[in-house]
Parts: structure tokens; C-alpha cells; sequence
């Protein structure tokens, strides 16, 4: 009896943990897909990072952080927040639009990128 009772119980922790992993994946993913057509604009290197990263776009990807954000712990939430942070307080170039600086600038703001995006890697 005693037996039958661990393992129903050891069975429902394993159930809810698969579940919430697989949602947090789920969530990672849409937060993740959110920033494809940013990282392929700038990898493509033919636009300025204020033409690509736009108030239109910091809005769309802080509405896909705010989704994602319930599925974190207290220390990647964290994590996010101090990339978020980061994100949206690039200061960009010194010259828009200069063609000498915008190599640098699309390497900033993908690394930006890359790093709010290492906060959502599938477990």
C-alpha cells in the first residue's frame, strides 16, 4: 500500500514537472521567434539599427517578454531584466546612418540580442 502511494506520488511530480518544462518551451520558443526577423534584417547588414529596432519593435518584443516572463524562476527572471535592460538602452550610434558606424552598430545590438535571447534557451 505504502509502496503503491510513493509511486503515484513520485509518478504526479514527474507529470507536473514534464508539463511546466514543457510550457516554459513553448513560451521560450514564441519569446525566441519573436526576434527572427530583427536578427535577419541586421545580419543581412543592408539597414541602420534605429531603422530595424524601432518603438513598433521594442513594443512587440516587450509584450512577447511580459508572456514569457511568468514561466521564469526568481534568479532568470533576473537574468532577463538585466538583458531587458540592456536591450532597450542601447544607445546606438553617435552617427545614425553613418556607413562607418553601422557595422559596429549591428554587431552591439545583435550581441544585445543574443543575450536577452540566452535567457530563453529550451530546457
Amino acid at each position: 500500500m505504502l509502496g503503491a502511494l510513493i509511486g503515484a506520488l513520485s509518478t504526479l511530480v514527474a507529470a507536473r514537472f514534464t508539463w511546466q518544462q514543457q510550457h516554459y518551451n513553448e513560451a521560450a520558443a514564441k519569446f525566441r521567434a519573436a526576434f527572427v526577423e530583427e536578427i535577419f534584417l541586421l545580419r543581412k547588414g543592408s539597414e541602420d539599427v534605429f531603422r530595424v529596432l524601432t518603438d513598433n519593435v521594442f513594443a512587440r518584443h516587450e509584450r512577447e517578454k511580459i508572456l514569457f516572463e511568468p514561466f521564469l524562476s526568481r534568479s532568470e527572471l533576473c537574468a532577463l531584466s538585466k538583458a531587458w535592460e540592456s536591450y532597450i538602452d542601447n544607445p546606438g550610434s553617435p552617427a545614425p546612418g553613418s556607413l562607418n558606424n553601422r557595422p559596429n552598430d549591428i554587431q552591439r545590438a545583435l550581441s544585445l540580442i543574443e543575450q536577452l535571447l540566452s535567457c530563453a534557451k529550451p530546457k
